[in-house]
C-alpha cells in the first residue's frame, strides 16, 4: 500500500507496438509529492566538485552523488533537460538513452509539472571499475542507483557495460534455465526462488499448468544485447517453440528498476512483475488455443493475477477525471482508449492501472474468473470493432450492453479507488 498524500505515477512502460509474441511489464513506479519544499525546488547543482582521486572516501562520494541528485530533481522540475545530461554518463550511450527516454516520457504525462521533493543519499557503497551504488530515498521510497566520477569531478548517474559485468552465469532447475552476470550475484539465487515461487502462484490461481520449460535473463545493466526499450521493466517472449519461451528481467540495483516501497522491499516490487510475466507465458501456452484477449484483457489479467490494482496511481487519475475510456467516443485515427491500449500518446503505464480495474470489475461482478473466461470466449467469437463489437461481445457473455457495463465500470472506480 503506498502512503496518502502521494500521487504515484508509473513512468510508461513499453507497450510502443507488442506484438503477439512479445508481452512488456510497466516500469516500477516513480513517486510524485504533491509538494515540495522551498529548498528542494531551487536547489541547483554547486559549480565546485571534489577532486578525482584514487582514495575517494565515502563521505566525499556523498557529497558529490547528492549535488548530483539535487540537479536530476531541479531538471525534472524545470523540464530542463540539458540540466538532466549534466548529471548523467554522456560517455554511455545505451544509458544515457535509457535516462532521456523516461524523463522524456514523464513530461509528455499528463503527471507533467507535478514536483519532485529532494532526493537524499542514504547509503553508499563502492563496487567494482570505480562505480559506487546508491541507496537513495525518493520521496519516502528508495531507490538504487549506480554513480562514478569523471575526470573533471562530477558525479553522474552510470552503468558499467556488459564487458565489466564479468562472468556469464546459468542455473537450471526443473522448471527454467537462469541466466546472469556475475555483477548480480547478491541477488541471482534470490530471484531463481522468486521465479519458482511466481510459477506456481500462476499456476494455481488460473488452474492450468503450461508444462514447458522456459528461460530468465537477468539483466543488470541496460547496454545489453540485443537493445530493448527504454521504458520497460521486464517482459515475455513466446519462442518458436516452448522451450525457447523467455522471460528478461531488469535486475534491482540499477536505473531501471525504479522506485519501490521500503516497507515491502525491491523483492516483493519484482515478485509482483515477475507473476505478471509468467501470467503470460501460462495464457500463451495453455489458454491462447481457447480463448481470444485484447491488449488490455492480457495486461489486466496479468496485474490481476500478480494483485497488482496500482491504487494510488488510478485513485489519482479518476480524483481528476482522467478515467481513461474502454471506447474513445471521439475516434480518430490514433482514439486515446483502452481498447487502443498499445497505441496511447500518454499514460500508457496508467493504462495498466485501469486494466486491472476492468478485470477485477468483471471478476466481482460476473462470477469470478469463469466470467473473465466467458467474456474473452465471446472476444474469440465476436466480429467487428469499437462500441458495436463490445456491445455485442458483452450481451453474448452477460446479457449487458456497452452502456450498461460502462456506466457499472465508473461507479465500481468511485467506489473502489
Amino acid at each position: 500500500m503506498r502512503r496518502i498524500g502521494w500521487i504515484i505515477f508509473i513512468l510508461t512502460f513499453i507497450l510502443t507496438a507488442c506484438t503477439n509474441q512479445t508481452v512488456q511489464t510497466p516500469i516500477a513506479t516513480q513517486v510524485v509529492p504533491t509538494t515540495v519544499p522551498a529548498s528542494a525546488a531551487t536547489a541547483a547543482v554547486p559549480t565546485t566538485q571534489p577532486s578525482v582521486g584514487t582514495d575517494v572516501t565515502p563521505e566525499i562520494a556523498t557529497a558529490g552523488i547528492q549535488q548530483a541528485l539535487d540537479g536530476y530533481v531541479e531538471a525534472y522540475n524545470k523540464n530542463n533537460i540539458e540540466l538532466l545530461r549534466s548529471v548523467v554518463d554522456q560517455t554511455n550511450a545505451p544509458f544515457r538513452r535509457l535516462v532521456e527516454e523516461r524523463f522524456k516520457t514523464f513530461q509528455e504525462s499528463s503527471f507533467a509539472g507535478s514536483r519532485f521533493g529532494r532526493m537524499r543519499v542514504l547509503e553508499v557503497k563502492p563496487r567494482e571499475h570505480g562505480f559506487w551504488q546508491v541507496a537513495i530515498d525518493d520521496g519516502g521510497y528508495r531507490r538504487d542507483i549506480l554513480f562514478r566520477q569523471m575526470d573533471d569531478g562530477r558525479w553522474v548517474m552510470s552503468e558499467p557495460t556488459e564487458e565489466q559485468l564479468g562472468q556469464k552465469i546459468r542455473i537450471e532447475n526443473e522448471y527454467f534455465t537462469l541466466n546472469t552476470y556475475e555483477w548480480a550475484a547478491e541477488v541471482n539465487t534470490i530471484i531463481e526462488d522468486m521465479v519458482v515461487r511466481a510459477r506456481q502462484q500462476v499456476i494455481d490461481t488460473l488452474g492450468r499448468t503450461p508444462e514447458n520449460k522456459f528461460n530468465v535473463y537477468i539483466r543488470p545493466i541496460f547496454g545489453i544485447s540485443p537493445p530493448v526499450n527504454p521504458n520497460s521493466l521486464a517482459w515475455y517472449s513466446a519462442g518458436s517453440r516452448p522451450r525457447n519461451d523467455r522471460v528478461d528481467i531488469f535486475a534491482p540495483f540499477s536505473y531501471a528498476f525504479g522506485s519501490y516501497d521500503p516497507n515491502v522491499g525491491w523483492e516483493g516490487e519484482l515478485y509482483s512483475t515477475i507473476v505478471h510475466e509468467l501470467t503470460h507465458w501460462a495464457y500463451t501456452r495453455a489458454f491462447a488455443q481457447e480463448y481470444r484477449i485484447t491488449d488490455w484483457m492480457s495486461e489486466g489479467l496479468a496485474e490481476y493475477v500478480a494483485n497488482n490494482p496500482r491504487r494510488n496511481a488510478v485513485s489519482a487519475a479518476v480524483r481528476m477525471g482522467r478515467i481513461i475510456p474502454l471506447v474513445d467516443p471521439n475516434g480518430g485515427i490514433r482514439p486515446q482508449d483502452m481498447d487502443h491500449m498499445t497505441t496511447l500518446e500518454v499514460d500508457r503505464s496508467l493504462a495498466y492501472g485501469f486494466a486491472y480495474s476492468l478485470v477485477a470489475y468483471i471478476v466481482e461482478t460476473q462470477g469470478g474468473l469463469d466470467g473473465f473466461w466467458r467474456f474473452a470466449a465471446a472476444v474469440r467469437d465476436t466480429p467487428g470493432t469499437g462500441i458495436e463489437f463490445y456491445d455485442k461481445a458483452l450481451q453474448k457473455a452477460f446479457g449487458i450492453s456497452y452502456e450498461e457495463f460502462d456506466a457499472g465500470w465508473r461507479k465500481w472506480l468511485q467506489e473502489n479507488y
